[in-house]
């Protein structure tokens, strides 16, 4: 299987895993490893599934798809987290990427922006919907909202790893050359940056960099 990335879908809309299968034509080298529709099979049966990808919905009948973010972050840190869901609202935003996702695109999308989300995803990356990033940064700008949430939100202690690889990000370097200075897999350091992501609760590298500048750790 090296070299191929393995996707995860949580999701109840039969037409939306429909919508994944033909997005994943796009990409023949990706494959589709696993699908719940409920919140209580995928509690079962994600944990063990070998996905490199999950993509999570948030109304799940029988759950909330945050529950499931804290739960496969917990299980499968290994693994990306994208919110794949219709909630466009800033608090449903916010909560997912608390919980531990790195990522969040709102369906109808095209089925290309998903595979480029998912390959944005497993660079580093945080991939964001363009109406959801408009609706922070403009929340940044005005000094509230999100930015007050994000900005007083509690901060656990960093491990010395994770403040190695966050002095590389803030000196521009990416995934694959902090790997090679640090002497570990690309796929250890976007555990690392992901972790950095949930830790100082934000979504982006620029925000990692400035939230930990503000707060004196680099």
């Amino acid at each position: 299987m090296a070299g191929i990335t393995r996707i995860y879908l949580i999701e109840d809309d039969r037409s939306i895993l429909q919508f994944v299968e033909k997005a994943l034509e796009l990409r023949p080298d990706w494959r589709l490893v696993g699908h719940s529709d409920t919140f209580a099979h995928a509690r079962l049966m994600a944990p063990i599934s070998m996905a490199d990808v999950f993509l999570v919905d948030l109304g799940l009948p029988d759950g909330r798809g945050e529950d499931m973010l804290r739960q496969l972050a917990v299980a499968k840190p290994e693994a990306e987290l994208l919110v794949f869901t219709v909630f466009g609202d800033e608090s449903r935003l916010i909560t997912a990427l608390q919980m531990g996702a790195t990522g969040y695109v709102l369906k109808g999308c095209s089925p290309s922006e998903l595979i480029e989300a998912i390959e944005q995803i497993q660079e580093g990356g945080a991939p964001i919907s363009p109406l959801l990033a408009r609706m922070l940064l403009k929340q940044f700008r005005s000094g509230g909202g999100a930015s007050a949430d994000l900005a007083s939100t509690d901060m656990p202690a960093l491990s010395d790893r994770e403040t190695d690889v966050l002095k590389l990000v803030a000196q521009g370097y990416v995934n694959k050359e902090i790997a090679n200075r640090l002497g570990i897999g690309t796929a250890t350091v976007s555990t690392h940056i992901k972790n950095l992501y949930r830790k100082l609760a934000v979504h982006t590298r620029v925000q990692v960099v400035r939230v930990a500048q503000e707060r004196g750790l680099i």
